[in-house]
Formats: C-alpha cells, structure tokens, sequence
C-alpha cells in the first residue's frame, strides 16, 4: 500500500494491497478499500464504506458513511453522493439511506448521486447528471434530473 503523508487515514481504516491514495484525501474510520484502488486528492470516503478491486475515486468525490461500491468503479472528478432525504441542522430523525454502486459502473465527472439510488451493474451515469432515480443495469443516464436515452451502456473491459 502507498500512502501519502498528506492524507488523513483512520486507524481502523483497511486498505487492499497496491491501494493508493493521494494528498489531502480523508478515509474515515472503519472504511474497508478493496485492492488496487486509488483514492484521489481531497476525495473524503466516509465511515465504514466499503469498496471492491480496482476502483478509482477521483479528486473531491464525496462518499458518505455506509456506502457500498462494487468491483471496477469508476468515480469521476467531484462526484458527490448523498445519503440525508431532507438534510437539516440537528436533525433528530436522520435516516441515512447511502446510494449502491454495483459492479462496472462509470460516473462522470460533477454527477450528483441522491440518497437511497441504487446504480445497476455497467450502468454509465454522464459527467453532471442529478440521479434521482435506480439506474438499471447496463444503463445510461444523463441530464438534470437524470434520463435514460434508450441506449445500453457499453459494457466495461
């Protein structure tokens, strides 16, 4: 495993052989990365989140606490997901509900990732689109909010 002397790593925080992760990223406690992933810069990857093999989280991806990411993702540049419905100070009654990413999934740079989605297997998310909505495997989506086009996502190598 590298790590940089510049990112913030919990103690309890378990990174897979060959995992990177890059200046300035924050890996909170208990977050289990998968093998050969990288984290980029300022990326937070919150608690408890767990990843598979060879998943790239790009530079200021946000990934909140109890996320689970499938095998082969790819997190573009300042990807943010979200997990509060109805985000208020103090909150009493939060209920967390953190979007599922599943295997071979590719989300472009800037897409927004609403709580409680789930991401289908191969399924393309476009860089700036607001997923309100499941996307079905192999699906692709794209726009604000979020649409399909008709066409199956190319299936990743």
């Amino acid at each position: 495993m590298k790590k940089s002397t510049l990112a913030e790593i919990a103690e309890s925080a378990v990174m897979g052989e060959g995992t990177v992760v890059w200046q300035f990223a924050t890996i909170c406690a208990e977050a289990r990365l998968g093998r050969r992933n990288v984290v980029g810069s300022c990326a937070w990857i919150g608690r408890r989140v767990v990843t598979g093999d060879d998943v790239r989280i790009q530079h200021g991806a946000f990934i909140p606490n109890d996320m689970h990411i499938g095998n082969r993702v790819f997190i573009g540049p300042n990807v943010t997901m979200t997990d509060d419905k109805y985000p208020v100070v103090n909150n009493k009654q939060y209920d967390a509900k953190p979007p599922i990413i599943e295997d071979d999934v590719s989300i472009g740079a800037g897409a927004i990732i609403l709580p409680g989605v789930r991401i289908g297997a191969g399924a393309m998310i476009a860089a700036g689109a607001v997923v309100t909505r499941d996307v079905l495997p192999g699906g692709l989506v794209k726009g604000m909010p979020a649409k399909t086009d008709g066409q199956a996502a190319e299936p990743m190598a």
